[in-house]
């Protein structure tokens, strides 16, 4: 008896040390960046695949395209595992190269698109077309089931889904979720748009103001905002801490004039408010593993949304909210709201975290 006791201890210590170590992370940093951005980031870029789809049509009733991506891992060729990532208002697929060589090098493929009116995807109606505008909040996750459709029916047919989302990205993703609850095996939301920083309006003004706005003309800017696009300036930035990303992802912009955005309408504002504040009364709803990042230097997003999507919200002893079934929330406090474009000392930690989440759930 004591002999097999010794042998099992034996055996048992032999498994442990045998079991293989977690992959290493594979994180671009801030000083290989130029390089491989106009290197193999780029060719990655040429080499994707593309297409468009047809989103839901203009009020007039023309064609909205939405152009999407996919790229293929190039360290795992053949793989199924594919991360959708959505982006975040006013941005394109193009400021995403460096996010997107990263997944590839661990191990993923990425498909991708521009959300209407933004990016190169269709503009809806107003005019000038630079404006930051939609018709309809829930319009946004129409369109992203139309190319996840299309491309189910291409490049990524019987794939394994994770979903990444960023900033308004993460609102629409939130719904998404909602929507279509089995389509994704994991999703990570990052910096989430759940509830807007209005400032220097308090929401509960913010909401009538922007629908007073456009009553007097669906097409007029909220308050405080200008038409035309912002020229880059870091010095002024809010958004990230990491100079050399922030140069080369605007830089991009410059080249393409034409997926630039300006100011948002009061429409878009009232919108999205109505759209996200929906989504977190109905987060309870939403059944996928979700690991929620939160940033401690957010100027645009506030954190309550946030914190009563994932943990939900009891006021006197009784459920007001109930969160997300399945949702751990992650913080940061030392970044800004664009932590896959921070300093190295941020972003490494939260690719980390990020790439060794969606490993639990690849095939």
């Amino acid at each position: 008896m004591l002999l097999s006791k010794v042998l099992c201890i034996v055996s048992f210590g032999i498994g442990a040390l045998a079991a293989p170590a977690p992959a290493p992370v594979y994180t671009t940093t801030e000083a290989n960046l130029p390089a491989a951005w106009n290197g193999p980031m780029y060719q990655n870029f040429i080499n994707s695949i593309n297409g468009t789809v047809n989103g839901v049509p203009r009020p007039d009733g023309g064609a909205l395209p939405i152009p999407w991506r996919f790229f293929g891992s190039t360290t795992a060729p053949g793989t199924k595992n594919t991360v959708v990532v959505v982006n975040g208002h006013g941005e394109s697929l193009i400021k995403y190269r460096e996010l997107v060589y990263d997944f590839n090098q661990n191990g993923l493929n990425v498909l991708t698109f521009d959300h209407r009116g933004q990016g190169f995807a269709g503009r809806v109606e107003c005019t000038p077309s630079y404006l930051g505008d939609v018709d309809h909040w829930g319009f946004y996750s129409q369109d992203m089931q139309s190319v996840i459709q299309a491309a189910q029916a291409d490049v990524i047919a019987g794939h394994n889904l994770l979903l990444w989302a960023h900033s308004m990205g993460g609102g629409i993703a939130a719904g998404y979720l909602e929507q279509y609850p089995t389509t994704f095996a994991a999703a990570v939301l990052s910096s989430p748009m759940l509830e807007i920083n209005t400032a220097p309006y308090p929401g509960i003004a913010a909401f009538p103001i922007a629908e007073i706005v456009e009553l007097f003309g669906k097409c007029n800017l909220a308050p405080g905002q200008t038409a035309a696009p912002a020229a880059p300036d870091f010095s002024t930035n809010t958004a990230e801490s990491s100079q050399t990303r922030y140069d080369i992802t605007r830089a991009e912009f410059e080249k393409f004039p034409q997926a630039k955005i300006g100011g948002t309408t009061a429409r878009w504002i009232a919108e999205a408010m109505a759209g996200i504040a929906g989504h977190v009364v109905k987060a309870s709803s939403v059944k996928t593993p979700t690991q929620l990042h939160q940033m401690g230097k957010d100027t645009y997003v506030k954190p309550e949304g946030q914190n009563v999507f994932c943990n939900g919200i009891k006021v006197l002893g009784i459920t007001i909210a109930k969160p997300a079934a399945s949702c751990k929330l992650l913080t940061w406090p030392t970044s800004e709201h664009e932590i896959w474009l921070e300093v190295d000392s941020i972003r490494q930690p939260y690719m980390n975290s990020v790439v060794s989440f969606f490993r639990n759930y690849m095939v």
